[in-house]
C-alpha cells in the first residue's frame, strides 16, 4: 500500500474509537473518510476495522458501517453503556410516602401545600404533616390548609362538649405574592410568619424554594412532599411540572402528591424504583414522560412492557398507561423523565362516594 494511504488510515483510525463506545468525530471524521474512499477506490484495497468489519471489500463497493455516526448528546450515555462511565445511581421508595413510614429520610422531610384542594387521603396528610421537619403553605394553598384542618374537627367534641382543638400542627411559615390568601385565611393563621415573595417571573411555588432551601440545608433535609391537584388548569400543572426541573438537584428531591398519583423527577443515570406490593397485585398504572427535550437511549425492567434503548420524545413515543411485572423497577435514561404512578385506588374511591 502506498505511503500516503498507510497515513490517511493512520489517522483515520485514531478516531474510530473513542473511548470504547465508537462515536466519530463528525468534520475531520468526514474529511479522511472521503480522502480514504477516493484511494481505495483506485487501489482495490479492503480496509479492515478492528470488529471485522470493512469499508471495501472490492474496488469500487462500499460496505455500509455497523453503526452510523452518532450526535454529541449520545456520546456521553453510549459510554455509560460501554461501561467506560458508570451511570449514576439513584434509589426510590415511594412506600414510605403512602402506606409503610410516611416519612422521607434520616432528617425528615418538608410539606408544602400548594393553591389547589387537597385531595389525598385525610389520614395521608395528617401522617406526613405530622412527620414534617418544616411545613410551609404557598399563598392560596394556605385558605386549602384552613378548610382542611377544620374539616377534620368539624363536629369532634372534647369531654366538657366543647368544640376539640385541632390535632393538625399549624404551617411553620407562609410564602407566596399574598393574591390568592383571604382574609378569613390571614386571620385564621395571625401568628404564623408570612414572607412575600413578590417576584412575577416565577410562580409562588417556585419562590417558595428559595425561601425553604437555606433552612432545609441547614437542617440537612433534602426530600420535598407537596400537596397538589391535577386537575383543573393545565397551566398550573405544567408549571408545578417545570418547578421540578427548577429545583430538584442531588440534594433536593421533590415529590408532587395528588389524589391518585406521585410524581417525580428522574434525571440522566440507573433508577431504581421500590414499588408498593399492593401495587404491584393490583396492576396500578406508572409512567415515563419526556418534558423539555428528547430521552434517547430509555432501558426498562421490571415494567410488564419494557424499554430497551428506546427513544422517548413528544410527537413520538411517550410511555404511558404501563404496569408493574415486579416488586423492584429499573429504569436507565440519558435525560431527564418524568416518572408518575397510580398511588391510591381513587376511582374505587369516587365510585363509592357517587353511589
Amino acid at each position: 500500500m502506498p505511503s500516503r494511504a498507510k497515513h490517511i488510515i493512520s489517522n483515520f483510525m485514531s478516531f474510530v474509537r473513542i473511548n470504547g463506545t465508537r462515536c466519530r468525530k463528525m468534520a475531520a471524521g468526514a474529511a479522511i473518510k472521503n480522502a480514504l474512499f477516493k484511494l481505495l477506490r483506485g487501489a482495490g484495497t479492503t480496509l479492515a476495522l478492528p470488529d471485522c468489519s470493512s469499508f471495501c471489500r472490492q474496488a469500487g463497493t462500499i460496505c455500509r458501517l455497523p453503526r452510523n455516526y452518532c450526535t454529541k448528546t449520545t456520546i456521553g450515555f453510549r459510554q455509560q453503556m460501554d461501561h467506560t462511565i458508570p451511570p449514576k445511581e439513584y434509589k426510590w421508595t415511594p412506600g414510605n410516602l403512602i402506606s409503610d413510614n410516611f416519612k422521607l429520610g434520616s432528617n425528615g422531610h418538608v410539606c408544602i401545600v400548594l393553591n389547589r384542594q387537597i385531595q389525598v387521603p385525610p389520614h395521608v396528610v395528617k401522617l406526613l404533616w405530622k412527620n414534617a421537619t418544616l411545613r410551609c403553605a404557598v399563598d392560596g394553598g394556605s385558605n386549602h390548609l384552613k378548610n382542611f384542618i377544620i374539616s377534620q374537627t368539624d363536629g369532634k367534641k372534647n369531654s366538657k362538649g366543647e368544640t376539640a382543638a385541632s390535632d393538625i400542627e399549624p404551617p411553620d411559615l407562609i410564602t407566596g405574592d399574598f393574591d390568592s390568601i383571604t382574609e378569613d385565611t390571614i386571620e385564621y393563621f395571625k401568628g404564623i410568619p408570612k414572607i412575600s415573595t413578590p417576584d412575577q417571573d416565577a410562580t409562588d411555588f417556585t419562590k417558595a424554594f428559595a425561601v425553604l432551601q437555606p433552612v432545609m440545608v441547614q437542617r440537612k433535609v433534602k426530600d420535598v412532599v407537596v400537596f397538589h391537584d391535577c386537575s383543573g388548569r393545565l397551566d398550573q400543572v405544567m408549571a408545578n411540572l417545570n418547578t421540578l426541573f427548577k429545583v430538584q438537584k442531588e440534594n433536593c428531591n421533590v415529590y408532587l402528591l395528588s389524589g391518585d398519583s406521585i410524581t417525580w423527577l428522574l434525571r440522566p443515570g440507573k433508577h431504581t424504583i421500590q414499588v408498593p406490593v399492593d401495587l404491584v397485585t393490583s396492576q396500578r398504572w406508572c409512567s415515563l414522560i419526556p418534558v423539555g427535550r428528547t430521552a434517547h437511549n430509555v432501558t426498562t425492567q421490571g415494567l410488564k412492557w419494557n424499554l430497551y434503548h428506546a427513544q422517548l420524545e413528544f410527537g413520538g413515543m411517550v410511555s404511558t398507561s404501563n404496569t408493574y411485572s415486579t416488586e423492584f423497577v429499573q429504569v436507565e435514561t440519558d435525560s431527564n423523565l418524568i416518572w408518575s404512578m397510580g398511588a391510591y385506588d381513587f376511582e374505587e374511591k369516587l365510585r363509592s362516594i357517587i353511589k
